[in-house]
This record gives structure tokens, C-alpha cells and sequence, in this order.
């Protein structure tokens, strides 16, 4: 079979994979379509944040609403659907950053602590002190001692969930470690590093998504909440999370300017999750 065969085979086989289930297909086709929305919002929404009205605007359904400003404009004369645009991509960005170091990071401790092991007992005591610490507290502090920009704060939420995405991963890898086949091949005389690399963490791939997939949840939440509460505001990237500060003071007369945010942000969670639990979680459960 050519190389080339092969490759239309695989396509094939991923593609009637990708059908198998309803979760897999309303997960993926969902990602899909956040996923151009953040990454389409000047070439083809054209959003901004000019001034477009001079005036208050209730949503376009109400009476006195313009179809030209689906969710309204704030007092400023903003568009609220363009801001809502803008700032799911800001909140994106940052929580994929933010994931992105968490992971980056966290395997590179997992492969120390599962080498060299002296230093495995006092790394595991460090964490479990971490993890009781929220990240608003440390946030807090950052803000006080330091510069209150975005910056640290990604900072601050990576380093409150690295300990306890590092652990969970740890403790997985030492179960798979002291599982029966694997003590065959290092009585065979198979290194540890070929043992980790080819064996053990291929099996715990599932289970490594799905701590993805937890603490992205957990960051994006965590990242609204703090610029809702106003730290590392900043006006020139406005995100989710600042968006809701601000349209609160219009939610008597535009509440979907307030809720359209949390609405955002609660279906890419839904969504990511449901992708990930129709890929492992029937298996799992099977």
C-alpha cells in the first residue's frame, strides 16, 4: 500500500471516527465555529470599537432598535455585538497562553520529578501547599507588590493551577509505572526513558487531554472572573470579563449586553468538553 493510500485510509478512518457519536460531532463542529469566530473578526466581521452611534441602543428586536446593531451599543456608542467579538478573542488568547506555559511547563517537571527522584518528595509538598492557595488571592498580592498588568496575571493563574495539573499527571504516570507490564520490560532490561517514552505515555494520552481540557475550564473562568473585578484592565484589549464590568451599568435596559459574555464563555466550555468526552469518556465508560 502506497504512502499515499495509506493517508486516504487514515482520513477515513478519523473522518468516521469524527461521526461515531453526537458529542464528537456537536463538540468539533462547535470549536470549529468559535474558532473562526475568534480568528475572523476583522477580515470578516470587520468588528471595532469606534463609535458608531451617538446615542443608547436596545437590542435590534426591540422597537426602537436598529438592524444594524444586533445586540445595541453601549453609552459610549459602541456596538456591543462588535465588542462582544473583539473581546471573546482577547479571552481566548490569553487562556490559550496561559494553558499553553501551564502544560509547557508542567511536562517539563514531570520528566525531572520522574527522573531524578530525590527531588520528587519535596516538589509533591510544595504543590499540595499550592493548591490550596486560590488564584484571586495571589492576584491580589501580584497587584499590590506589582505591576497590575495582564502580563502578571496570566502569570499568577498559570502558576496557581501548574501544581495541581503536574501532580494529577505525576500520580498517573507512577500508576501506569507500577502496572505488571511495565515491570516485564524493565526486568527485560528496557531503559526508563524508552519505557516512559513509548509505553507509558501513550496510555495516559487520554487522560492527559482530559487535565487540558479540565484547566482550560478552569483558566478561562478564572481570567473573566479577575478582569471582571477589574485587574489588568486594559481598554485597548478588552476582553470578556472587562466587558461585563462595563455593560453592567446598562443591564437595566440591555441585559443581554451583560449575560452575552457568560453565554460565551459558558459554550466554549460546554463545547470543549463535550469534544473531549466524546473522544475518551464512552471509551472510559465502555
Amino acid at each position: 500500500m502506497s504512502r499515499l493510500a495509506r493517508l486516504i485510509k487514515g482520513l477515513k478512518l478519523s473522518f468516521s471516527r469524527l461521526h461515531s457519536n453526537l458529542y464528537l460531532i456537536v463538540g468539533f463542529y462547535g470549536i470549529l465555529a468559535i474558532t473562526f469566530v475568534a480568528l475572523s473578526t476583522q477580515w470578516f466581521f470587520h468588528a471595532h470599537l469606534n463609535p458608531s452611534y451617538p446615542a443608547l441602543l436596545p437590542p435590534a428586536w426591540w422597537s426602537s432598535g436598529d438592524i444594524n446593531h444586533i445586540l445595541g451599543t453601549n453609552a459610549k456608542g459602541q456596538d456591543i455585538f462588535n465588542y462582544l467579538l473583539i473581546g471573546y478573542r482577547s479571552t481566548m488568547s490569553m487562556t490559550l497562553k496561559a494553558v499553553f506555559y501551564v502544560v509547557a511547563i508542567g511536562g517539563v517537571i514531570n520528566y525531572l520529578m520522574f527522573f531524578i527522584s530525590f527531588i520528587r518528595p519535596f516538589v509533591l509538598f510544595v504543590f499540595k501547599f499550592c493548591m490550596v492557595v486560590p488564584p484571586l488571592l495571589g492576584v491580589i498580592v501580584v497587584s499590590l507588590l506589582l505591576k497590575d498588568d495582564i502580563t502578571n496575571m496570566l502569570l499568577v493563574i498559570g502558576l496557581s493551577y501548574s501544581p495541581r495539573f503536574i501532580y494529577n499527571i505525576h500520580q498517573r504516570v507512577i500508576n501506569e509505572w507500577n502496572k505488571t507490564y511495565i515491570t516485564a520490560y524493565r526486568l527485560d532490561g528496557l531503559s526508563s526513558f524508552s519505557i516512559l517514552n513509548h509505553y507509558i505515555l501513550p496510555n495516559i494520552v487520554p487522560i492527559y487531554l482530559t487535565e487540558i481540557v479540565s484547566l482550560f475550564g478552569s483558566v478561562i473562568l478564572s481570567v473573566t472572573t479577575m478582569t471582571f473585578l477589574g485587574f489588568a484592565n486594559d481598554v485597548s484589549r478588552p476582553d470578556l470579563g472587562m466587558m461585563m464590568f462595563q455593560m453592567k451599568d446598562i443591564i437595566a435596559s440591555n441585559y443581554l449586553a451583560f449575560l452575552s459574555p457568560g453565554i460565551a464563555v459558558s459554550a466554549t466550555i460546554i463545547l470543549v468538553y463535550l469534544f473531549n468526552f466524546g473522544l475518551y469518556g464512552r471509551r472510559a465508560g465502555t
